[in-house]
């Protein structure tokens, strides 16, 4: 797994070349296990832009993070950006879950939603999500993934689309993007689905990966099909596991 640029905290210490060097701590057991905090994002591959993730690792681990935003308000996006923008998020999800040709074909159709043309990206959206509904595999590898029932999801200020695991959640950014390329070549401006009601804060998503490995809240974070979050309280606390 790629990993974001290392920095150090507090009085950390160092190695010569920059590096943090791990810490100790205690780990849910009770035994002494080392402590390394590493940051992720925001340039990270498949990575929500403009999201960083101060973690600390104990092994692949977290067990302290922090989220936080760096790349200012939310932006304001038209319907083709938009639906875009969301097969994007697609495509991560399935590059991290190990479906390159999958990942490759869904950059292949955003790129053909954000050019004018016949609507051609729907027919193949369509396509690519039956290829995901059939996948066995996939469903294997992302089932029970974080799963949210209806009371985690309010709980966290998380939309209603979140519910259910990793799997589901990939499920419905399809449905969603193949509505939102459908009702912009229909001309339905301003009925966009992608993002309708999404209000994400970062004082969530920190709770959403925290006793996770590294792999695993990677795939969460992308399945949270995340446009526009909210700085909140999370840039100002470490939430604790």
């Amino acid at each position: 797994m790629d990993h974001g640029g290392h920095e150090g905290h507090g009085d950390m210490e160092m190695s010569p070349g920059g590096i943090p060097l791990a810490e100790g701590g205690e780990d849910r057991d009770g035994l002494e296990m080392d402590v390394l905090q590493v940051r992720f994002g925001p340039v990270l591959p498949h990575w929500p832009a403009g999201l960083v993730l101060r973690c600390s690792l104990q092994g692949d681990v977290i067990v302290e993070a922090q989220a936080e935003v760096v790349d200012g308000p939310p932006r304001q996006e038209d319907d083709v950006i938009g639906s875009a923008r969301g097969i994007d998020n697609i495509a991560s999800l399935l590059a991290l879950a190990g479906w390159d040709d999958a990942a490759a074909e869904a950059r292949r159709i955003r790129d053909t939603a954000l050019e004018p043309g016949d609507g051609a990206a729907g027919s193949e959206l369509e396509r690519l999500r039956r290829s995901v509904r059939r996948s066995w595999t996939l469903r294997w590898s992302l089932r029970g993934v974080r799963r949210l029932s209806d009371e985690d999801a309010h709980a966290r200020g998380l939309p209603a689309d979140a519910v259910g695991d990793t799997y589901d959640r990939l499920i419905g950014m399809l449905d969603r993007a193949v509505a939102g390329v459908a009702a912009t070549a229909a001309g339905n401006t301003g009925t966009r689905t992608n993002d309708a009601g999404r209000t994400l804060s970062t004082d969530h998503l920190a709770h959403l990966v925290m006793g996770l490995d590294l792999a695993t809240a990677r795939l969460v974070l992308a399945s949270l099909d995340i446009h526009e979050l909210l700085a909140g309280q999370a840039e100002h606390e470490v939430s604790h596991g």
